[in-house]
């Protein structure tokens, strides 16, 4: 089951408080505020529309270099900064679709921090209030997943760096939120994509530490698990939660958009077959490492991805994802059983048959990951701790000579902000 809101029901207007300075008529139409009203706590429900806006627009827009940058996708346009990222010159500055999708994470990071600390003030302990939380929990954990380094500025106000080396702490922040959305209570699927999200949360941490710098010998993760059987527990067999887009409200998802209508990139070659002009895929070829035929789910994700074309909705987090958590942990604690349950419990979903030592053990978690995982913004990491590379990296880029390499503050940014030398 895959968790889809409706937009019908609530704003996709983005509440650009600060980001456009028009503000349009009154709390009473819960599609439109101005600054003034989010004073008022029943502004609630409208800033929780906003915010879910903003971080489902910036995942598209940063979801899209990143992957560009791993084995996912593979540049195919006239746009020579997609091929750069495409070789794996990730740490580039100047790179304009890095530097473009780096305001709209920023704003949908200062969006949730804002509109959470209003709804403290007011007490609020509603389904508003742990959906906010939710998406502070899920924007502060992509950019700790994907950014070597931010700032945290208010509006016009210019804030530091983090630090290469403080950027963990992002994910203390996104934890904090997961928790306080917990506490809550609300239940549905918030409240579970709350549970999921402490699972990812601290499972994308120890990643972290494993890529920073990298340990390719000493991959593995043991993190999340006791996370991860909690939220299992109140899942749906193939559960799963993403952030919707809509054609109605012009909220498209801008890398989907890229990849179905404009060409510029496609799914890379470790993935699909590309047709004989090279810019769209004539099938999937990604194999299944037990059974060697197509594996059903990436098939599935993919022809859906296309189908959709621009409004292809961005997974965040679901029930395979917490069996790999729970696979992985298995593996890096020497518990075979552990392992074995886990990974046969993921596989039961797609038919699969059953894993009983026919291979490798850890390739198949490889394989396993990039299939269940696929354009999630996961794959880099995981490129660098298992010490494997894109076809299309070239031997003299960043993503080589310095792995553990990952999106850059950029260049508006440095240009913009007096305290980023």
């Amino acid at each position: 089951m895959t968790t889809q809101r409706n937009f019908a029901t609530f704003l996709v207007a983005l509440l650009v408080v600060g980001f456009t300075g028009c503000g349009v008529l009154d709390v009473e139409n819960p599609n439109n505020l101005i600054e003034e009203d989010l004073g008022n706590p029943a502004a609630a429900e409208p800033m929780a529309n906003g915010a879910e806006a903003a971080v489902t627009r910036a995942l598209g827009f940063v979801l899209a270099p990143y992957s560009v940058a791993t084995d996912e996708c593979t540049w195919v346009g006239s746009r020579d900064a997609w091929g750069q990222l495409d070789d794996g010159a990730i740490e580039f500055s100047g790179n304009e679709f890095s530097d473009q999708a780096y305001p709209f994470v920023g704003e949908a990071r200062w969006m949730t921090d804002n509109f959470k600390n209003r709804l403290e003030e007011f007490g609020n302990s509603g389904e508003s209030m742990a959906r906010i939380y939710l998406y502070n929990a899920i924007i502060y954990t992509t950019i700790a997943d994907v950014f070597d380094d931010f700032t945290i500025s208010d509006r016009t106000e210019a804030g530091p760096a983090i630090g290469p080396g403080n950027m963990s702490q992002l994910y203390d922040t996104a934890l904090d939120a997961a928790n306080k959305g917990i506490a809550l209570n609300v239940g549905g699927d918030i409240g579970i994509a709350l549970k999921a999200m402490k699972a990812r949360i601290a499972f994308s941490k120890a990643v972290w530490g494993k890529v920073n710098p990298v340990n390719t010998g000493s991959p593995l993760v043991n993190a999340g698990v006791a996370e991860a059987q909690a939220a299992l527990a109140d899942m749906g067999p193939d559960w799963s939660f993403s952030m919707v887009t809509d054609a109605g409200f012009q909220l498209s998802n801008y890398m989907a958009g890229q990849i179905n209508n404009r060409l510029e990139f496609t799914f890379g070659d470790t993935f699909v077959k590309r047709i004989a002009a090279g810019n769209k895929v004539e099938e999937v070829t990604y194999a299944d490492l037990i059974t060697g035929d197509v594996h059903p789910h990436l098939a599935s994700v993919i022809n859906a991805f296309v189908s959709d074309r621009e409004y292809a909705d961005i997974p965040v987090v679901s029930a395979r994802e917490m069996h790999l958590i729970i696979a992985e942990g298995g593996l890096a604690s020497g518990n075979g059983g552990q392992f074995t349950s886990a990974i046969n419990n993921l596989r039961s979903l797609d038919g699969l048959p059953d894993y009983s030592g026919q291979v490798d053990s850890r390739e198949l978690l490889i394989n396993s990951r990039a299939v269940n995982l696929f354009i999630q913004g996961r794959r880099l990491a995981d490129l660098y701790r298992f010490g494997m590379r894109s076809p299309e990296w070239q031997s003299s880029t960043s993503a080589v000579t310095s792995p553990g390499t990952f999106l850059p503050i950029t260049k508006s940014e440095i240009e913009s902000n007096p305290l980023v030398g």
